[in-house]
């Protein structure tokens, strides 16, 4: 189950591997550096892919959530997404979830822990759709979260859950990450 706490520089991804889709970490650390990116894990090369995504995106976006551009050049940025032991984590729908840890962890904003992100995002901030959405929204309701960020584009799997796991799992469609930002960090 999700824990009902909240930390900054961490999110809610949801995995989709050999053994089904579960709910894994997102960690975003920010080191004392010179802009480095320090990726840990057994991370797939998409994910990878999706990390310096998320970093270049929130560097481009830096002054609209309050974070000095200049703060990128002086901080290495590790993600790291733990996984007790499953094989090859994520790929390029972990970088919503990734890029929410990134602004968390540079403005110090918590993040809701039964809030899950999933969705693939461009350098436009577009989130882009994914696959094995269904699994995804089953494995969030599983595990206890209570509001799941999916892209606009597989909203409509949504609807096929189960009405009791639809009365406990809020799945929000969003098309950009700048609508993800203003009801995580915003409060709208």
């Amino acid at each position: 189950m999700a824990e009902q706490r909240a930390i900054f520089g961490v999110a809610n991804a949801l995995a989709l591997t050999s053994s089904g889709a579960h709910v894994a970490q997102v960690e975003c650390l920010l080191l004392s550096g010179h802009g480095k990116l320090i990726l840990t894990g057994n991370l797939v090369g998409e994910a990878r892919d999706a990390a310096q995504v998320a970093l270049s995106l929130a560097r481009s976006r830096a002054r609209k959530f309050g974070i000095d551009p200049a703060d990128f050049l002086r901080t290495d940025v590790h993600f790291h997404i733990p996984g007790g032991g499953i094989a090859r984590k994520g790929g390029p729908s972990a970088g919503l979830a990734m890029f929410v840890a990134l602004v968390s962890a540079m403005t110090r904003k918590p993040v809701d822990s039964t809030m899950a992100f999933t969705g693939e995002i461009s350098l436009s901030g577009a989130v882009l759709p994914i696959d094995g959405v269904l699994k995804k929204i089953k494995a969030a309701s599983q595990a206890g979260i209570t509001r799941l960020f999916i892209p606009s584009d597989n909203a409509s799997q949504a609807g096929k859950l189960p009405v009791a796991s639809r009365k406990i799992l809020n799945a929000v469609s969003i098309q950009s990450i700048d609508e993800v930002m203003e009801m995580i960090f915003l409060g709208k």
